[in-house]
């Protein structure tokens, strides 16, 4: 387990602080089956994979590479994932063969 400084606690608390609750990406099919995504919430956030499970720990590292989050406090920020809800009704992690938007939740 890693020993974190006060310092430490503080710059991940006000990185913390900067991630909202629930993001919003659109998800895609590309064209060789894999997915790419748009994170509305981020402007211009674009992140891709090979498959969907993939897509959504992109998605969370490309929330961590837009506020710029050192890598040593990455593990302890944002992690996006899908609602039981959501992942329920598409059969979780399924193939996606058309557009759609989601709303993906921050997991503390």
């Amino acid at each position: 387990m890693v020993k974190l400084s006060p310092e430490d606690v503080k710059e991940i608390n006000r990185f913390r602080s900067l991630f909202p609750k629930e993001i919003e990406v659109r998800i895609h099919r590309s064209e060789d089956g894999g997915f790419f995504a748009e994170v509305l919430t981020f402007p211009g956030v674009i992140t891709e994979a090979d498959t969907f499970s993939e897509l959504i720990e992109m998605v969370s590292d490309a929330a961590i590479s837009y506020f710029e989050v050192p890598g040593k406090y990455a593990p302890f920020v944002a992690n996006y994932l899908p609602t039981i809800e959501l992942a329920q009704k598409l059969g979780i992690f399924p193939v996606i063969k058309q557009e759609q938007d989601l709303k993906l939740q921050l997991v503390s």
